[in-house]
């Protein structure tokens, strides 16, 4: 197959791109590389990396012709940016995929998977969380919801503006997915980085780190590589239009996640409570039964999977002379 991936150079668009060019599909890598790192993908078989922007609906129409299926799964991520700059994270989405499935109906693509989020449910009604749980926005004002609130836009186009036509679509909803190379903005790579530095600072391995809140927020994360893996299996193995997470059904919460990677590391840290910045989500679980229907199984458990990251992101604030 042909196969176009918008948002190629974050995180789970690398990773997607690099797994389907791995099975022999062609890959058109398409990002406008400020935030990415589409260059890593350079010189990757069966990959044509392509540095343009969603929001150019002429190059987006262009770069449609003649594929198969498209993965639409550029938009702006981190929460500080949620704040920040509210309207881009909006203008990227909303406008993005207008552009994006506008081009697919154009060009005939037969197959449209968007990227949503976890963040649509904001406080979840039901945990864990499945997929018929209603979507909601708690405060029109309050900017952190720009992100949340544009999934939920881009789901109903993309719902709405394929529902008469032939292009099968999947959505997918990406719960805490975790590995190397995330970036910086994260959960883990924060705690991470202040782990690092208390280890620098005290040289022993009796820390002390400061979280937000008092660690009884809750998330179920999930390895990049499994991730994927759910990814493939709910659309390029599946020839059903529907809403999918992608996910475990392994709630732990921030304190419980610290207490592990102190495990991991063999290290004795002690927690410090501060002030959790207002709209932070309590609690986050899917119900992963759809996608394990379809024959998803988790491979890597938690403990492994912060291994391979804190391995890799030790490495990094060393590299970056600990900023």
């Amino acid at each position: 197959m042909r196969i176009l991936v918008t948002g190629a150079g974050g995180f789970i668009g690398r990773n997607l791109t690099k797994a389907i060019a791995s099975e022999g599909h062609e890959v058109i890598a398409l990002d406008n590389n400020s935030r990415g790192k589409l260059d890593t993908l350079r010189g990757i078989k069966n990959v044509k990396t392509v540095n343009s922007d969603v929001l150019d609906a002429g190059s987006v129409e262009q770069y449609s012709e003649g594929i198969d299926a498209i993965y639409h799964l550029a938009y702006i991520n981190g929460t500080k940016y949620f704040y920040s700059i509210p309207d881009r994270v909006l203008e990227i989405g909303i406008i993005g995929t207008h552009n994006i499935l506008k081009a697919c109906l154009k060009q005939n693509v037969t197959r449209f998977y968007l990227a949503s989020s976890s963040e649509v449910y904001h406080h979840a009604d039901q945990i864990p969380t499945d997929e018929t749980v209603e979507c909601k926005i708690p405060d029109m004002e309050n900017p952190r919801y720009s992100y949340g609130g544009g999934k939920i836009a881009c789901e109903l186009m993309t719902i709405n503006y394929l529902r008469n036509s032939n292009t099968q679509y999947v959505i997918f909803r990406p719960h805490n997915v975790y590995g190397p190379e995330m970036g910086f903005e994260h959960v883990l790579p924060d705690l991470i980085k202040k782990i690092y530095h208390q280890c620098k600072l005290k040289n022993t391995n009796k820390l002390e780190i400061k979280i937000q809140g008092d660690g009884s927020d809750t998330r179920a994360f999930i390895y990049i590589d499994d991730a994927i893996h759910a990814m493939k299996v709910c659309t390029l193995d599946n020839s059903e239009s529907g809403i999918y997470h992608i996910g475990n059904n392994h709630e732990i919460s921030i304190k419980e996640l610290v207490r592990t990677i102190a495990k991991v590391m063999g290290l004795n840290i002690t927690i410090i409570n501060s002030e959790k910045p207002l709209g932070g989500t309590p609690r986050r679980c899917p119900d992963n039964n759809k996608i394990r229907a379809l024959g998803f199984e988790q491979r890597v458990t938690l403990e492994d999977g912060l291994q391979k990251t804190i391995n890799y992101y030790w490495d990094q604030y060393k590299i970056r002379k600990d900023k």
